[in-house]
C-alpha cells in the first residue's frame, strides 16, 4: 500500500484537505490525533512523559494537553524528546491501520511535523498545505489560542519555506485560490504516477 503524506503549519488548513481527500474514498490517518490517543491510552508513553515533564502532563490520569503544550512549546529540546516517545507508537499502529486498507491505490498519513519527524521519507509522495501568515494567525485566533501561543507553535515548526523545497505538491489555501480544484488535481496526479510505476 502506497503511503502519501499531507502536511502544512499550524492553521494551514490541511485537516479540511485530509476531508477532501476522504469525500474521493482515501483513507486518511490523523497521525496528530492519533498520537494524543497514544498518550492517553499507552501506559508505557505515559510513564516516559511523565518522567520527562512531570506529573502535571495528566491532571486525574487524563491528558493535559494545554500544560504539556505550555511546557514543550518554548523548549524545542523537551519537544523533540516528546515527539520521540510518542512518534515510535505512532509508526507503529499507522503500519497495523495501512495493512487493514483495502480498495485503494494510496493513503493518506496527515500529520503536523510529517518533515520534522521524518515519516516523510516513506512515503511515495509527500502534499504539503500552505497558507497566509495572517490567515493561519486569524483561523487560530478564532480556535481560541493567544498570539504568544501562536508564535510558540509556529516557532517549533519548519517554515514553509524550508517544507516547499521538501514537498513534491503544494496547496495554497489563501481563500483566492479554490482548494478542491487544487486537491482533485493532485489525486488525478497521484492516481496517474502510480498507475504508470
Amino acid at each position: 500500500m502506497i503511503s502519501v503524506g499531507l502536511t502544512g503549519g499550524i492553521g494551514s488548513g490541511k485537516s479540511i484537505v485530509s476531508q477532501m481527500f476522504e469525500i474521493l474514498n482515501i483513507p486518511v490517518y490523523n497521525s496528530d490525533f492519533e498520537a494524543k490517543k497514544i498518550m492517553q491510552t499507552n501506559s508505557e508513553v505515559k510513564e516516559e512523559i511523565i518522567k520527562l515533564i512531570g506529573t502535571n502532563a495528566y491532571k486525574k490520569n487524563v491528558l493535559n494537553k494545554k500544560y504539556i503544550a505550555s511546557v514543550i512549546f518554548s523548549n524545542n529540546e523537551l519537544k523533540t524528546k516528546v515527539n520521540n516517545i510518542v512518534h515510535k507508537s505512532v509508526i507503529q499502529h499507522y503500519n497495523l491501520w495501512k495493512k487493514n486498507q483495502i480498495n485503494t491505490k494510496f493513503v493518506l498519513i496527515e500529520s503536523a511535523i510529517l518533515f520534522e519527524t521524518k515519516i516523510a521519507l516513506k512515503n511515495k509522495f509527500n502534499i504539503l498545505v500552505v497558507s497566509p501568515k495572517e490567515l493561519k494567525y486569524k483561523r487560530l485566533i478564532e480556535r481560541g489560542l493567544s498570539y504568544k501561543d501562536i508564535e510558540h507553535r509556529v516557532s517549533s515548526q519548519f517554515t514553509d519555506e524550508q517544507k516547499i523545497k521538501l514537498a513534491d505538491f503544494v496547496i495554497i489555501n489563501n481563500e483566492k485560490k479554490f482548494v478542491s480544484k487544487q486537491v482533485f488535481s493532485i489525486f488525478k496526479k497521484i492516481n496517474h504516477l502510480i498507475e504508470k510505476d
